[in-house]
């Protein structure tokens, strides 16, 4: 009853501005007009508009007129210049009869409107300022819209929890109250963030629901973004000819040719469609278009994204001159927009490799350089981790290009510091305890990274790198060169300095994916190779398949023999030496290699696997490992979830981590954790059961224990990956639900020689040029050297078999990486498939014992 006097009242106030009942004929004019407007109807509604404006104005109502004529700036944006329409709204929010609140509240939505499409930072405070003015009038309707367009204006930023928050709270509150025009909104938005986060399938099904909806009113517009989205699904799951019809089919229904921003999207969607079918001809043409019409907007966003488009189609013809003033372009235009330069790295990158086909190798390099220094700027001011392994991940192809190039030219170890820049990053960072940079208002120091940000992007003066890395390190956005960050992003260790920290029998592979192909690094003590590999497309879909198999207790050999032969057969390296570390990329992050076959052996049989975030993270445990020291307090052993009832406490919180299923008991875990205290006599602590709570895990001395083993239930969540968490058990004293989530790990100190996971998912976590972020990852973080962990759910007793066997192996003095391989070969004998014995893997330094 609340909701609906609520709703009542909204629509009341927003329909009719609580004129009353004798509404002259300008007032009832604007009312269609606003119910017209409500429903995204401003075509139809702009010539009300513009009646209702004159009327008022020959009646001396200049706050009315003032509504009105505004009002008409939404179809006036798909033709002029947005920014002389923000500079005109600017002025008329200082006019005398703005003054009236609903005029004043008027601009603000209109403005509003149109900085969503030019800025987004911009955009963001306006909306906060509509959403509190329209609480305070009673416009709740309106309101709840502000909140989802403050939700869109996350998602352009990179803020995506607060995207994802906000849109959907519009988005429901949009279907319970029956506004059909914000219900198809903001279903259009999720789902377009969907379609970012290329979940194509899920996404398709919410933008029906936007167009479905949209097609039973009779008052909703036509939903050009769920359309353009679902054109851009289609074409992730590369059904060409679907996609293309419904971009003519939107074309078609566009209710005027002069709606050029709609035009604008749909040609540059048609363009990506022919693209990725390879019809380069029909994606230059449709480039080309969508290029005019952002031009003539001004729509300096446009210009940059769709310039970038168009010069890689040029390149696809080997039309090199063209693709270089396409290119120009698009740098040029990215400069008017200061805050939004993450297209730049990619456009930079793209100049880099034009200059390289006209044989201009010197060039090449410096727009290379430019391109990660500036991303290195964006990076280190990105908001959250989240955006940072976003950009990373959009970002890939700047350094793995770049790679190319300088392996073609035979430079491999410039090539090995230029992927190592973004190896291991996120983990390096983490271990200085750099704070998070929240969205704020621009600092002076913001400012002065911005302008030399600019200034990179126009100049070719190497001294303005060195300046910006100054600033950056000035204003604590980058750490100095003496922090472990420093040592690793912003100066890799070389390949010689790797190379000193392997043995005779260790082989490391730094795999690189990408289109058309892919590389490894094949790197010893005294070599190093490149190997040539499949497209990166065609290895991560057959490693994500392989993964399934297994998680379904399926033995796929023919699939095991095909991911052997495409990964590891080339390069000759492999069959010299038996200790292979892999430094992965992309899906590689979550496929255990140890159970690839060559032949009709598994490759454990023959080698033992490690993983490592990249090649200067593992030499740097390594060196850092020399210093803990050797008198530790030995073992420290967790159980929690060790007797029936334990479960109970942990399921309000989980349920809200989105994991209450995995909250059975672990009675073998009790056993597991004691039997391996016995491989370490006189020098153990163990919290089991009603003991295991996270207070008294923290009060032990973390930093002086040699082996802690957690014998816990764990979730990983990829898509919010610091809610990922350990489950300790519940404290009734202190109310503590017992979870313990990525960042609570990150805050703890350790200098363990191993720390053991033996928990679900510990292993998994969104994947990125950044590589995994993981339970597994923050541990190393908080300072172990290493880790063993889990890829998937893990199978109680024959877990915990593993784990005592792979203890007493320890207890022989075996190096970590032999201990663990020796316990999955021992159940591997006994016929079980690799779901039993290949989820378990070691990150980081394996080689020694503990």
């Amino acid at each position: 009853m609340v909701v609906t006097v609520i709703a009542i009242a909204a629509i009341t106030a927003i329909l009719t501005h609580r004129y009353s009942k004798d509404q002259n004929t300008s007032d009832m004019m604007l009312s269609r007009a606003d119910k017209l407007s409500w429903d995204n109807s401003w075509l139809e509604a702009d010539p009300l508009y513009a009646k209702a404006e004159d009327e008022f104005l020959h009646k001396g109502q200049l706050s009315k007129a003032l509504y009105a004529h505004v009002s008409r700036f939404v179809v006036r944006a798909e033709s002029d210049p947005i920014p002389s329409l923000l500079i005109e709204l600017q002025r008329d929010l200082s006019l005398p009869q703005a003054q009236d609140p609903e005029t004043h509240l008027r601009i603000l939505v209109i403005q509003g409107m149109i900085e969503t499409n030019y800025d987004a930072a911009m955009a963001r405070n306006t909306w906060q300022q509509v959403e509190g003015i329209a609480e305070s009038r009673g416009h709740y309707l309106l309101m709840s819209r502000a909140m989802g367009e403050q939700g869109i204006a996350a998602f352009l930023l990179g803020d995506f929890t607060s995207a994802k928050k906000l849109v959907m709270r519009a988005w429901f509150a949009a279907k319970y109250l029956q506004d059909d025009a914000a219900h198809v909104r903001y279903a259009s938005m999720y789902g377009a963030g969907l379609v970012e986060l290329q979940r194509y399938d899920e996404a398709i099904h919410v933008l029906d629901e936007a167009i479905v909806t949209a097609d039973q009113s009779q008052h909703v517009a036509y939903p050009s973004i769920a359309i353009n989205s679902k054109i851009d699904a289609l074409r992730g799951l590369a059904r060409y000819a679907e996609a293309l019809q419904l971009a003519d089919q939107a074309i078609r229904r566009l209710p005027s040719t002069q709606l050029d921003a709609h035009l604008y999207q749909i040609m540059t969607s048609k363009g990506e469609v022919y693209g990725d079918a390879g019809k380069w001809n029909e994606a230059i043409a449709q480039y080309t278009v969508a290029l005019g019409y952002a031009r003539r907007l001004e729509y300096w966003r446009g210009c940059v994204q769709t310039g970038g488009l168009l010069a890689l189609a040029y390149e696809k013809q080997n039309r090199i001159q063209d693709a270089l003033a396409s290119i120009d372009e698009a740098i040029r235009a990215n400069q008017m927009i200061p805050a939004e330069l993450y297209f730049s790295p990619r456009n930079l990158a793209i100049k880099a490799e034009l200059l390289d086909k006209l044989g201009k190798q010197r060039e090449s390099y410096l727009f290379h350089e430019k391109s990660l220094r500036l991303f290195d700027s964006l990076l280190a001011t990105a908001p959250t981790r989240n955006v940072e392994r976003e950009l990373l991940n959009q970002m890939r192809e700047v350094y793995s290009r770049y790679f190319e190039s300088l392996s073609r030219a035979g430079d491999l170890d410039h090539a090995f510091t230029t992927i190592e820049r973004a190896r291991g990053r996120i983990q390096a960072q983490s271990l200085t305890e750099r704070p998070a940079t929240l969205p704020h208002e621009s600092t002076e120091d913001d400012n002065k990274v911005t302008q030399m940000d600019l200034s990179l992007i126009a100049n070719n003066d190497p001294g303005v790198a060195v300046r910006l890395d100054r600033a950056l390190v000035a204003s604590k956005l980058i750490a100095a060169d003496t922090a472990l960050s420093g040592r690793t992003f912003r100066r890799p260790l070389q390949m010689s300095q790797v190379q000193n920290h392997l043995g005779p029998n260790e082989l490391l592979l730094e795999y690189v994916l990408d289109n058309p192909a892919s590389s490894v690094l094949a790197i010893t003590e005294s070599g190093v190779k490149k190997y040539d590999l499949p497209p990166g497309d065609e290895i991560e879909r057959l490693a994500s398949r392989y993964r399934k198999e297994i998680h379904a207790r399926k033995t796929d050999t023919e699939l095991a023999r095909k991911l052997f032969n495409e990964l590891i057969a080339p390069i000759t390296e492999y069959r010299e030496k038996q200790e292979i570390i892999i430094v992965p990329d992309g899906q590689l992050h979550l496929l255990p290699f140890a159970s690839l076959m060559e032949n009709d052996k598994y490759t454990i049989q023959t080698h033992s696997f490690s993983v490592s975030p990249s090649a200067s993270v593992l030499a740097l445990l390594r060196d850092r490992e020399k210093q803990n020291q050797e008198d530790s307090l030995g073992y420290l052993g967790v159980a929690a979830s060790t007797e029936p009832e334990a479960k109970t406490g942990w399921i309000p919180r989980l349920t809200s981590f989105g994991r209450a299923r995995s909250l059975d008991p672990l009675p073998q875990s009790k056993q597991e954790v004691q039997t391996i205290a016995g491989y370490f006599p006189g020098a153990a602590t163990l919290l089991l059961g009603h003991a295991a709570t996270t207070a008294n895990f923290t009060a032990r001395p973390l930093d002086q224990y040699r082996v802690i083993h957690l014998a816990l239930h764990g979730y990983a969540n990829v898509e919010h990956p610091e809610r990922s968490a350990l489950a300790f058990a519940p404290d009734a004293s202190t109310r503590n639900d017992g979870v313990m989530d990525l960042q609570a790990i990150q805050r703890l100190r350790f200098r363990a020689s191993l720390i053991t996971l033996s928990a679900c998912d510990s292993g998994v976590g969104p994947i990125s040029e950044a590589d995994v972020d993981n339970l597994a990852n923050a541990f190393i973080e908080a300072g172990a050297e290493s880790v063993v962990a889990a890829l998937w759910d893990l199978e109680d007793q024959t877990t915990a078999l593993l784990m005592t066997d792979f203890y007493k192996n320890l207890s022989t003095h075996k190096s970590k990486g032999d201990a663990l391989r020796n316990a999955q070969l021992d159940v591997l004998a006994a016929g079980l498939p690799p779901y039993y014995w290949a989820s378990v893997e070691v990150l980081g330094d394996a080689s020694r014992s503990v």
